[in-house]
Parts: structure tokens; sequence; C-alpha cells
């Protein structure tokens, strides 16, 4: 019988990208197919158990819904009208909890929660579930949640459709970098001892003579080098791709999941005055909208769309339609703004890997918990699941994890899930404290320092050691970026392409006015230095790009 190892901490380590060589016949613990959030977090916890685990992205990490959300860790007090009680209190619990864990990446954004004539609840119902949600969150009194008046919110939000308001409710949930906070799991997981590679597609299943699975065939898209991996145990963690990968044993199986497609639209400040978050519902069909102030102080974005969706899995992209939907729902709002298509600064469009379940129930409707199932063979598959409880959800995942590898293969029990108790990478309190204190006495203009500490939180201290002992790292590559964040994307984030970068590791896509199509070469060129690319494969890199963002953004420039 094997001996449990223990985790094999290398905390604050550079995320080094582990190749074929690495992992050819290689027998692994468990290997995690899928680098979203939830498979990223499912290889943190394994690895903090002491596992061996390896997790394989198709793509980039975070390429897929993990880039793609509204970009909130929230309870979903709307959710509490379904009586969905226990989602929304392991959703608040967890909401807290990444505060702690990740404090640059988790930050607190009030709410207004409208109410006009055609909103079917009353105020005092409203204010029972915001009294429920403070329950639920255990939220310090500065946080706490509670009913405002119509002259409280007008107060606040002056601009807002004055007509019909009848005041509402004041709450709090916490805005994220959803990408970031996928690549700061990876970063966790490789320092707890895990492997992980992106640009590494499954292929295959390896199977014994029973028909179970023994491991997985893949390729590195980076060098077209096909291999084998061996796994006790195998994971679909491949978020809206969970069916495909499933298919691969046979194309027959009957899906899984019924995706929804959500997009958000990116507006300024200026041409939509907003100073809170707002909830309320689209006067068209009721479904709830989210205007929300972003991070830059100079944007707000608006989402969301829920409609079922049955396109290519790769590009998700929004259409005139959600487009017209999101501008109408903003103008009754905010009627003065009269916002056109000429306004939109940029969109992002994704997809919500839902459970399929009541074929009559709306896109809307379509419950967002996740499940967790064992095939036959042996492959276990998690599904569906919010963002906010990611953590959670790759814990009880490893609990099945660990009792198979204790039932099939005699292994001892593995440690406890030490997941909620240990910060990610880059959520180091007295590490961020000092990247504060350094970046003001660095000499860099106060938004960037601004923005690399709170990109990067304790990480940032890398990022500044770059600028400080590599000067040429300092060049400003596009307006909010440096050379110094594209080497250290590659050297310590397995960027590997400039959507890599642009996408996940910056956000520039998501709110830079051209989609960060000025920044390509520039980038480019800087990860030719750090990378050893030719003229003509920098030159292939930017066009990829451009095409990634044709593809992928709904684009008026």
């Amino acid at each position: 019988m094997a001996a449990w190892r223990g985790p094999r901490a290398r905390l604050g380590g550079p995320m080094r990208r582990i190749g074929p060589s690495e992992l050819e016949g290689r027998t692994v613990d468990v290997l995690i197919i899928g680098g979203g959030i939830t498979g990223a977090a499912a290889a943190r916890d394994a690895a903090l158990r002491g596992l061996d685990v390896a997790l394989l992205e198709a793509d980039d990490y975070a390429s897929g819904t993990s880039s793609r959300s509204t970009k909130l860790l929230h309870g979903g007090l709307r959710y509490l009208k379904q009586r969905a009680f226990a989602m929304v209190r392991e959703s608040c619990r967890e909401r807290e909890l990444m505060g702690v864990l990740a404090p640059h990446l988790a930050r607190p954004r009030s709410f207004f929660y409208l109410l006009y004539p055609e909103d079917p609840e009353p105020l005092w119902q409203l204010g029972v579930g915001l009294r429920l949600y403070d329950l639920f969150s255990g939220n310090p009194p500065q946080r706490r949640n509670h009913t405002v008046s119509t002259a409280q919110i007008l107060a606040a939000e002056p601009h807002l459709r004055r007509e019909g308001l009848r005041g509402g409710g004041k709450l709090h949930d916490f805005i994220t970098d959803d990408a970031r906070l996928t690549i700061d799991t990876v970063k966790s997981a490789v320092d707890a001892g895990a492997l992980a590679a992106n640009h590494t597609a499954v292929e295959g299943f390896l199977t014994d003579g029973s028909g179970r699975l023994t491991g997985v065939t893949a390729r590195d898209s980076l060098s077209d080098e096909a291999f084998e991996v061996r796994a006790r145990v195998v994971v679909n963690a491949a978020g809206p791709w969970v069916d495909t990968v499933r298919g691969l044993r046979d194309p027959s199986t009957p899906p899984m999941l019924r995706p929804t497609k959500g997009i958000h639209i990116v507006l300024s400040r200026s041409d939509f005055p907003l100073w809170h978050a707002l909830f309320f519902r689209h006067p068209r069909d009721g479904r709830s909208v989210w205007p929300i102030p972003a991070i830059d102080p100079d944007l707000v974005y608006v989402g969301t769309t829920d409609t079922d969706y049955d396109g290519p899995l790769d590009d998700v992209a929004a259409d005139d339609d959600d487009v017209d939907y999101l501008l109408e729902a903003a103008n009754h709002i905010v009627p003065e703004a009269r916002l056109d298509r000429s306004h939109i600064r940029g969109t992002w469009a994704g997809l919500r890997p839902l459970v399929a379940a009541d074929p009559d129930a709306s896109a809307s409707d379509v419950s967002r918990e996740h499940v967790i199932t064992t095939d036959d063979d042996g492959l276990v598959t998690i599904a569906g699941g919010k963002l906010s409880t990611a953590r959670a959800m790759a814990e009880q995942l490893i609990d099945v994890v660990a009792e198979a590898l204790r039932e099939r293969h005699g292994l001892p029990t593995p440690g406890r899930c030490r997941t909620a108790e240990i910060p990610l990478t880059g959520g180091h309190a007295n590490g961020w404290e000092r990247a504060r204190r350094r970046s003001h006495e660095s000499g860099l203009a106060p938004a960037d320092a601004y923005r690399i500490v709170n990109r990067y939180g304790s990480e940032a201290e890398t990022v500044l050691d770059l600028l400080r002992d590599e000067p040429d790292l300092a060049t400003v590559v596009h307006p909010g970026l440096t050379r110094a964040e594209c080497a250290f994307a590659c050297r310590r984030e397995q960027a590997r392409t400039v959507t890599d970068v642009l996408v996940r590791r910056t956000s520039e896509f998501f709110w830079a006015p051209d989609g960060g199509a000025g920044a390509a070469e520039a980038v480019a060129a800087a990860m030719a230095d750090e990378l050893g690319w030719s003229a003509a494969e920098r030159d292939r890199e930017v066009s990829d790009y451009t095409g990634w963002r044709r593809r992928n953004g709904y684009r008026l420039t």
C-alpha cells in the first residue's frame, strides 16, 4: 500500500510549464482535464492533500467561462426566491472566504436593488431576503445589507429613472478579475506540487482490459508532440467542453449540459454615469440586469443575457440582438444616457455550463448548482456551478477522488482539505501591504502602481523587482501595460501566446477601447524576447490575436 506523501509546497516559485517529456509515461494519482476555475481549484485541493496531480488545459487557463463571467463573487440574492437556500448560504460564505484568501481579487462593491411598480416583491420581503443574506454571509457591520428609500437611492444615483421608483435595498458583493483568480489558483496548485500544462489537449483515453480508464493521450499544441499520461483517477472538469470530453469515449454519449450564453457590454462612465452597482429587471422580460462600475474607475459594464446556445464552443461573441437587449436595459434605467451602439467600448460573451434538467424551463431558470458523477469506466465528471463556489466544489470533488483512490487502488485516505486556510498565490496580506509601500516608492505613476498591486497582490513585488533590476522592462507597450508584466506573464505564469497575455493575464481585451489591438505588436515583441520567437512567429502571433479578437468581440471600430 502506498504511503501518503504530504504536500510538496514550492510557495511563490515560478509556474513552470510542464512539457510532454516530463509527463510521458508518468503515473499520477489524479489527472484533471480542464484549466478553468473548477479544474484549477481541484488541482490545488488535490496537491495540498498530498496527491500527485496533473492538470491539462487544451487552450489557456481561464480561456472559457472563467474569463467571461460577470466578474462577481456573489451570494446570489435572487436565488432566495427560488428557495435555493443552501446554494446561497454556501456562495455567501465562499465569497467572504475569498476576501481572506485573495484580498487583491475580492473587492467589495455596493449594490442598489431597485424596486419599481412592475417588480413583484414588496419592500418588506426584500428586507427579509437582505437579512438572510447577512445571516448567511457573516459579513462585517460596515457591509450590512438593508432597505433604502427612494430619496436615499436618488441622492446616491441621481441619474436613475425616477418614475415609479419605490425604494429598494443596499447590499454588498465582491467584484473580481475572474481570469486572474483562475491564474492565481493554478499558480497555487503548482506551488503545492501539482504539474500543470496549458495548450495541451486531451485527445483520447487509455483503458485496461476491463474497460476502466487508466490515463489519457494528449498533444502539446505548441510543439505538436503527442504523449500519454497514466492516472489512477481521471477527472473531467472541462466546463462547456464537458460533453466533448465525455464524447471522446463514445460520440453517442448523451449530453449532460444545457449551455446558455451570457454577454456583457462595456460603457464609459461619462456616457453612463453610475457609482454603485445596480440590480433591476429588464422592462422587456423581467430578467435580472446588473450595471456594475468596473475596477477601472472610468468604465461601467452591463450584463447579462441568458439564452440557449448551440454554436461553436471555442469562439463565442455578442450579436446585434444581445447588444440591443442590454442597451435597452441601460437606457431604461438611465433615460438621459440615450445610448446606442456607437457608445459601446467593448463586449464579451461566455457560456454557462449548466446541467440539463427540465427541457421546458427557461434558460434563466436552469439551476446553477453543480453535479459530480462517476461513470462505469471510472471517469469522474463535475459540471455546473459558479465562480463563487469553485473552492467548495473542488473540495467535494476531491473527496470523491480520494474515495475512488481508496476503493480502487488501496491508497490510504490523503490529508484533509486545506484550501480554506491557505491564501492563494498573491493573496498573502503582509506581502500585499509591502508591495503597496514599495509601489509608492518606485516612481511609478499612481495609476500604474495601483494597477500592478491590485492585479498581482503580493506577487507584485516580483513585478517591481523586474522594473528595478531590468530597466528596459519599464517600457510602456500600451497605456497601462509594461514590458515587465509581459515578462512576468511568460516567466512565471505560462503565457505562451499574445492572446494569453492580452485576454487572461492583463484583461486588455475586455477594457481597452480597441480590445487590445493596439498592444498586440508591442506585446509580441516583448514576448519574442522572452520566448525566442522569430520574426515570422511574432507576426503570426499578432495575426492570431487579431483573428481571435474578431471572432470573440463585437466591435464597431
